[in-house]
């Protein structure tokens, strides 16, 4: 992607009464990961959206997501 470009991203917000997928979208650019922009959704759309993540270096494993139903 050598251009921003508009993604929509599904996510899974998971409640005491169980859970359920909203669309978002983000304006990704080249060099960003999908941690990236689930923290521009963050900012900019759903504040009470939570993640666990920890350094972003894929040491760990404790920010990895799953993308088009692949664990990553």
């Amino acid at each position: 992607m050598s251009d921003a470009q508009t993604v929509t991203f599904k996510i899974c917000a998971v409640t005491r009464n169980g859970g359920a997928f909203q669309d978002y979208t983000a304006k990704c650019s080249e060099g960003m990961v999908v941690l990236d922009a689930v923290h521009q959704i963050q900012r900019t759309q759903a504040n009470d959206l939570a993640c666990r993540w920890n350094c972003k270096a894929g040491k760990c494993g404790s920010c990895s997501a799953e993308v088009n139903g692949i664990r990553s």
